[in-house]
């Protein structure tokens, strides 16, 4: 599903970063392991220019159809999931969000698992569409750090980091390190390896339920 770009070699379709549309994803799960059954109570999406310029926020508790799992990490409850959509309400809407642009997470492997396995269970192909981690970049770029975990990461540039394991509050702050990121590597221009994905024909937008407290405000 994620095709990752290269910000240091330029194979692929180049792309000028500033002109360049980002897609931040961050998810909140039941557990590790959508192979054992976990999935997504929570998504959170960023729209940025490459510039840093924050375009749209969107989010949603999603009902996993099961226990909500770790309460203790993420804080939300099964209270909280009542009347929220499933994967496969919100799919088609999410599936546009992340069009037209280079999806960028924290430790993507772990989002890109976890879409995968939500869109075929919706009954839906993956879209192919590029990527960056910021835990790739952060490696990459040989800052000295104890590890690349989003908190570490985002106290080494001195940006604060409150709310942890809310999707958008995660969304959020990986949107203010991507550009840092990057710039610390020089890079201007990426490579993708397959050209961001094309919007699906735009349907009827679902009822989303957000998190208490982290509305879009943008």
């Amino acid at each position: 599903m994620f095709a990752y770009a290269d910000p240091v070699r330029m194979l692929g379709v180049p792309a000028e970063v500033a002109r360049t549309e980002f897609a931040v994803v961050d998810l909140e799960t039941t557990g590790f392991s959508p192979a054992r059954g976990d999935r997504i109570v929570e998504i959170g999406v960023v729209r940025m220019r490459g510039t840093g310029e924050v375009l749209r926020e969107w989010t949603t508790l999603l009902d996993p159809g099961r226990s909500v799992g770790a309460s203790h990490v993420h804080r939300i409850t099964a209270a909280d999931v009542v009347g929220a959509p499933r994967f496969a309400q919100i799919a088609r809407e999410l599936a546009g969000l992340l069009a037209d642009a280079v999806v960028v997470a924290h430790n993507a492997s772990f989002e890109q698992r976890f879409l995968e396995a939500e869109f075929v269970a919706a009954g839906l192909a993956p879209p192919m569409l590029p990527a960056l981690c910021t835990m790739r970049l952060a490696k990459a770029s040989g800052l000295p750090l104890a590890d690349h975990k989003l908190g570490t990461c985002c106290a080494h540039f001195g940006l604060t980091f409150p709310d942890a394991h809310a999707a958008l509050a995660d969304a959020r702050v990986t949107a203010r390190l991507l550009p840092l990121l990057l710039a610390g590597l020089g890079t201007r221009r990426l490579g993708l390896p397959v050209p961001p994905a094309r919007a699906p024909e735009r349907l009827p937008a679902p009822v989303l339920k957000p998190r208490r407290g982290f509305a879009p405000v943008v």
